[in-house]
């Protein structure tokens, strides 16, 4: 008997790539996200576009899943997100800072920058208040009239959440979730279109060689957190125990901690200058 062959659904970094290049399908997914906005003709899209300070090579680049721009000038960055990292606020707020830095030029008038919306499109519920959609602007703290008006929005889409009546949020929902779609129209057109990419080998073979790179990048980010948190106990040591031998330091860390850094590893973080 065969083997039931896997499917590939729309989180696919294969699958959602190719889908968002459609700028029919792009702009339902986009309008979708946002119910109360206007989604003007969608002009460009860009698919991994990566942003980062060109002058400073040292910087942490950012690279877009999808990043469009309609006939009205609107910048749209759409992301997803398979695994919660527990880092979504820090996350969205320098994918921002980096569209912001790349739509401005030198010279130019902070009112140039463009009208911004950064989508997250999450398999999970990053703050478990079971939302479908949040939505974040800027207000003042004890006035919730007084809005910072940055035509910034940022936007996260939870599809285990529930408490939406709008049919196209719900289908891009389902979408999500791999779950059918009944009624027709573009979203059904787009399920439609990810079994076709599941049915052609060659594309299969795209997608699986999609998901193991995700599950690699996935990995690494991993070991590198573990890492940087057990150089960050050394350090605490070192903070604490500013008196203590690097031999000292060595046999305490190793005797008391979990930390799985090298010997050497360890001395050179007690060893550094503060």
């Amino acid at each position: 008997m065969l083997e039931e062959q896997k499917y590939y659904g729309f989180t696919n970094d294969e699958i959602f790539g190719s889908i968002m290049q459609n700028k029919r399908f792009c702009k339902a997914i986009i309008q979708a996200a946002l119910p109360d906005v206007n989604v003007v003709s969608v002009e460009s899209i860009d698919a991994q576009k990566e942003l980062g300070t060109k002058s400073d090579k040292s910087s942490k680049s950012v690279r877009l899943d999808i990043a469009v721009k309609d006939q009205a000038g609107s910048f749209y960055d759409v992301e997803v997100q398979v695994n919660n990292n527990h880092d979504i606020g820090p996350r969205m707020r320098y994918y921002q800072s980096s569209m912001d830095r790349d739509t401005l030029d030198r010279g130019e008038p902070y009112t140039s920058l463009l009208r911004t919306y950064l989508i997250f499109l999450c398999a999970f519920d990053p703050f478990g208040r079971g939302k479908l959609r949040y939505s974040f602007h800027l207000y003042d703290d004890e006035d919730k009239d007084v809005k910072l008006e940055n035509n910034a929005e940022n936007i996260i889409i939870n599809s285990k959440g529930s408490g939406s009546s709008d049919t196209d949020l719900l289908n891009l929902q389902k979408l999500m979730n791999d779950d059918k779609i009944e009624v027709t129209g573009v979203f059904k057109e787009i399920q439609t279109q990810i079994q076709e990419y599941n049915d052609d080998p060659k594309r299969r073979n795209l997608m699986r060689t999609a998901e193991l790179r995700m599950k690699e990048e996935t990995a690494v980010a991993r070991k590198e957190g573990r890492e940087e948190e057990q150089r960050n106990t050394v350090k605490v040591f070192k903070a604490l125990k500013p008196d203590a031998t690097v031999a000292e330091g060595l046999a305490w860390i190793k005797a008391n901690t979990d930390v799985s850094l090298s010997d050497e590893e360890i001395k050179a973080i007690l060893s550094e200058n503060n």
